[in-house]
Order: C-alpha cells, then sequence, then structure tokens
C-alpha cells in the first residue's frame, strides 16, 4: 500500500500517547514532511504531569493535592511514544479515524 501525503507531500505520522507511567493513553497523527518535523510537531502538543484543582469553572495546574477545597485530581501527562510513530497509509488512517469516531461517539 501507498502511504498517504496531503496536497503539500507531507506524509500522515500516526502515534500513540503514554503517560508518567509509561501507560498508553490515546493516540493521534501529525503531517509533516519526515519524521523529525514529526516528532517536534508531537512534542509540541505534550502536556506534563501536574495536579489540577477545580477553581470557579475551570481546571488550574496546581503545585501539589489540594484536600477540601474541591475536586482535585493528578493529570498524568500525555508523551509522545517514540517507537510507536509511523507512517501511515491511507487505509490505517481510515482505521484511527474509525476507532476515534467509535471511542467519541
Amino acid at each position: 500500500m501507498a502511504l498517504l501525503k496531503n496536497n503539500k507531500g507531507e506524509y500522515n505520522y500516526q502515534f500513540n500517547w503514554v503517560d508518567e507511567n509509561n501507560n498508553v493513553c490515546g493516540f493521534n497523527d501529525v503531517w509533516a514532511f519526515n519524521k523529525r518535523e514529526a516528532i517536534k510537531k508531537a512534542k509540541a502538543m505534550e502536556t506534563e504531569a501536574h495536579w489540577a484543582l477545580y477553581v470557579g469553572n475551570k481546571y488550574v495546574a496546581v503545585p501539589e493535592e489540594v484536600i477540601g477545597e474541591g475536586h482535585c485530581f493528578r493529570m498524568k501527562g500525555m508523551y509522545v511514544k517514540l517507537d510507536s510513530m509511523y507512517k501511515a497509509t491511507a487505509e490505517e488512517r481510515d482505521a484511527m479515524a474509525r476507532i476515534g469516531y467509535m471511542m467519541t461517539n
């Protein structure tokens, strides 16, 4: 099967996310000309692990767990699992889109 390219000539790179414990917690994709650029784009989307407290109508990062002041939880982060990154074919891209749709609908 042919690798998927967009009209700019970029490849579709798919990859998994892992949390701070190295457990897979999701997947995503980026468009890039090469793997180095794909890694840079994916790393820009990473979220560091942190504590979050619900204040007013939003969550804010806090340095440690807060008890007795509302909902506080540990966001375990989302980090690119570099060894999972690959260039996708159209069929692989469609399969990922189906999985994402099933998970959210």
